[in-house]
């Protein structure tokens, strides 16, 4: 099974193409940024680059110098959808007045298909030089709603006026954010930017402007130095990582916390291509924080969470935290125990023993973002192993999904799948404790119908499960058994 984020990949929605503009000042380290509508249903509220799709009357007739047609298209669009959104208008020749350019603007509004006629009638041009590609986006496969979006970028010499249409429209804010000040408003929460947003304010930041176009190009799923990954929240990164995990999962959720100190959660990296791409990875987020690795942390020591914890820890001089019971570990992890990573804000990963699936097992709640990282308590979707020849305790494993499930997260992680928002963490632990006593009950049932075998019970009670899993669901059962205390 592939990774529940993929971002270049067949899966899921079919992308629209669409395209964006990034109008960047250097000398200021400034660029616009627009508020998107909060009722609408792709990123909404959320602070973006002026953007949007790309139609079939952008046909790209009033571009110069493009490197092809498609590049033509694709920019007409941007430049259409950044005047639609900022009343900006990056076009050559003849100058239009504001009183003209605002009239113009309402009419292709209106009516998108006649910006190249307008174009053509006063003269104009866009000229594809003054536009450099720097990196393209496709939503991650997860999404219901997907876009295939070629950003440019816009060097101006100065921020050029811009005004939203109406509070009503599909942008209601616009404004020139330096690119620091943008970052740390969204660390405090004061503002939304998806990841790709986000990656290229970094960028900006940091880098001399040559070096930043450069790395500009190496997006997820279009690079083999950095992984497919997500920053739902400040400081909160979530990379896929293969791993030996059990099917149908083939990935582990690596995590990495922090900034200018940085904590990483269960490196389950098994794959010689991938540790290669994770190192440059990991570098280049170092490299934007100006930090450094200052912890490594296990859920628990399984092969799909601790594969690459010992050549992480020897390569960056860093201490691994896990249980007691955890042969790889240079700090014990206590129940409460808490680790800090400085930030503005800092963040805080509070430590919960969450023993069941093994009996070291650790779920971390990060206090600043309010995000759980629960390791193996739960998967999405999937079915997690309690085997009591492993150390699992299906009694024990319950009782520490009651204790998360009265936890109130922004988000939860659980090391395969895909993340859950607000409430669908607690409830899918609430779920999966109804499950288990459902499982539980057919097992009684089973045993009252003159089931006396490992088998037999195993037929009438999981006679919804595939056959091919009947050996994994063994276990199980043998884990229900000891929690029941029935012996056989």
């Amino acid at each position: 099974m592939a990774s529940w984020l993929n971002y270049n990949s067949d899966g899921g929605a079919t992308p629209k193409k669409a395209a964006a503009v990034i109008m960047f000042v250097e000398n200021a380290g400034s660029l616009l940024l627009v508020r998107r509508n909060q009722a609408l249903a792709f990123m909404g509220g959320h602070h973006a680059f002026p953007g949007g799709s790309v139609s079939e009357y952008d046909t790209g007739v009033r571009v110069r110098g493009a490197a092809d047609a498609e590049q033509a298209g694709t920019l007409t669009a941007a430049v259409r959808e950044l005047f639609e959104e900022t009343g900006i208008l990056l076009v050559e020749g003849a100058v239009l007045s504001d009183e003209k350019k605002a009239e113009t603007r309402v009419a292709v509004l209106n009516s998108p298909d006649i910006f190249e006629d307008m174009l053509a009638e006063a003269g104009l041009y866009i000229e594809a030089e003054k536009f450099i590609p720097v990196g393209r986006w496709i939503t991650p496969t997860f999404a219901p709603m997907r876009f295939d979006t070629q950003y440019f970028l816009y060097c101006a010499g100065e921020p050029f006026p811009a005004s939203p249409i109406g509070h009503e429209g599909e942008i209601t804010e616009t404004g020139w954010f330096n690119t620091c000040e943008a970052l740390d408003l969204r660390a405090n929460g004061v503002i939304q930017m998806s990841t790709p947003v986000v990656f290229v304010l970094r960028r900006l930041a940091v880098l001399p402007l040559d070096k930043a176009i450069e790395r500009l190009q190496h997006t997820p799923g279009f690079s083999d130095i950095i992984h497919d990954y997500i920053e739902p929240a400040h400081g909160i990164h979530i990379v896929p990582v293969p791993s030996r995990t059990l099917p149908p999962a083939s990935h582990t959720n690596c995590m990495l916390v922090g900034e200018s100190e940085l904590a990483i959660i269960d490196p389950g990296i098994d794959d010689a291509a991938a540790w290669t791409r994770f190192e440059s990875h990991l570098d280049e987020i170092l490299e934007m924080a100006g930090g450094k690795l200052c912890a490594i942390l296990l859920t628990h020591d399984h092969p799909d969470h601790s594969a690459s914890v010992h050549r992480l820890a020897r390569r960056h001089d860093a201490p691994v935290y896990a249980h007691q019971c955890c042969q790889e570990k240079d700090i014990a992890l206590e129940d409460g125990m808490g680790i800090a990573l400085s930030g503005a804000p800092p963040w805080h990963i509070r430590c919960i023993h969450t023993p069941g699936h093994h009996p070291g097992h650790f779920a971390f709640y990060e206090e600043a973002t309010d995000t759980l990282i629960c390791g193996d308590m739960v998967s999405n979707p999937g079915t997690i192993m309690i085997d009591p020849e492993t150390g699992g305790d299906m009694g024990a494993y319950l009782d520490s999904l009651d204790r998360l499930s009265a936890l109130k997260p922004k988000l939860t992680v659980p090391a395969h799948g895909a993340p859950l928002m607000f409430d669908a963490g607690p409830d899918l632990f609430r779920k999966t404790i109804a499950h288990r006593r459902m499982r539980e009950a057919r097992i009684r049932d089973a045993i009252g119908r003159g089931a006396s075998t490992l088998e037999e019970i195993l037929d009438m009670a999981y006679d919804d499960t595939p056959k091919s899993l009947h050996p994994l669901a063994l276990r199980q059962l043998q884990a229900h058994l000891i929690d029941m205390n029935i012996d056989m």
